[in-house]
């Protein structure tokens, strides 16, 4: 049975979505062994050296390959696009630096949310960072951040042996052309590769620190909650406005707002179109928040849609209506 006497929804909030990212990809570069980096270069006509590949040079080429296909699948899944791999480098205070490998947020973001929930949803994305040390910050390394934006991209896969016998190279590669560079002291509070603090133990590493989604004020979610309920459920709303239950809506305007009101209203009636709909055999106790707003986008109005009689929507029904959707808004508010 489809039981909503305790479910509340809000129009005004972005329902919190969570997205996990591949957590298989950086074990699979330790079981790789990585003992290293190759920087490739083609010289120009000034002298500079213009990096045209980097390949880590691995060990076991099993696991290496299977890394390079993971990251691949980032890449074709974001229209092929190189920059779908984060790479950040970060050079420390021991002459040495450490590469930071992770999926790029927005490029993650975009593929992973399905595309009726985009701008509907606060995504909270939960990635792996791998973090790669070398020793050393040798000349090729320099020449690498000092040229690589001159270069039109740089392809990026692996090599199997070590950096005096190459054994093998990648069939496969991607191409990137941003790159970022920190000092370990100064890594942006917006980089997810702030993480590598924590893993050095850094004085000034804090966990509020690392990134957040950004969280709506009262008076976003108000105006929201307006463009929403309008969006989604125009005639029930305009219904609303052009005094359908007038005397119910005055009365209640006394203690509450009107569009806390015309909220409760728009809900009760979803919830008994959703009762009378066969084809929704879920337990919305249990399928949760990002089910009802599917069930919302998925669903449109017309002027065959179901209501209630009048009688149905008693004061006590959609008070208590009100106390659901604000509990929901206040859970959202405290996270």
């Amino acid at each position: 049975m489809k039981d909503f006497s305790k479910i509340g929804y809000d129009y005004g909030v972005k329902p919190f979505f969570m997205i996990v990212g591949d957590m298989e990809f950086s074990d699979l570069f330790r079981k790789a062994n990585c003992i290293g980096v190759l920087y490739m270069f083609a010289k120009a006509e000034n002298d500079d050296m213009i990096p045209v590949q980097m390949a880590f040079i691995f060990k076991n080429e099993e696991p290496a390959k299977k890394f390079l296909d993971i990251i691949l699948g980032w890449v074709e899944k974001s229209n092929n696009d190189g920059d779908a791999v984060d790479m950040e480098f970060i050079e420390n205070n021991k002459g040495g630096y450490t590469i930071a490998i992770s999926p790029e947020i927005e490029r993650f973001t975009e593929r992973m949310i399905p595309s009726n929930f985009k701008n509907k949803v606060t995504p909270l994305v939960m990635v792996q960072t791998h973090f790669k040390e070398i020793d050393n910050l040798g000349q090729n390394y320099f020449n690498f951040k000092n040229n690589y934006h001159k270069a039109k991209g740089i392809a990026i896969g692996y090599v199997i042996g070590s950096p005096s016998n190459i054994e093998k190279k990648s069939e496969k590669f991607f191409v990137k052309t941003k790159f970022k560079f920190h000092k370990e002291n100064k890594i942006p509070k917006d980089s997810f590769s702030l993480s590598y603090k924590a893993t050095k133990n850094i004085s000034d590493f804090k966990l509020e620190d690392l990134p957040k989604p950004p969280k709506d004020t009262i008076e976003d979610i108000n105006e929201r909650r307006v463009s929403e309920m309008k969006s989604l459920l125009l005639l029930t709303y305009n219904r609303l406005e052009n005094i359908w239950l007038g005397d119910l809506q005055k009365k209640l305007n006394k203690s509450y707002n009107s569009e806390i009101i015309k909220q409760a209203i728009c809900n009760l009636t979803i919830f008994e179109r959703i009762k009378r709909d066969e084809n929704l055999a879920e337990d919305f106790t249990k399928t949760g928040y990002n089910r009802i707003l599917d069930y919302l986008l998925s669903s449109f109005e017309s002027f065959d849609s179901y209501y209630p009689e009048d009688v149905f929507y008693t004061e006590e029904k959609v008070i208590s209506q009100i106390n659901n959707d604000k509990k929901e808004l206040e859970t959202y508010l405290n996270k």
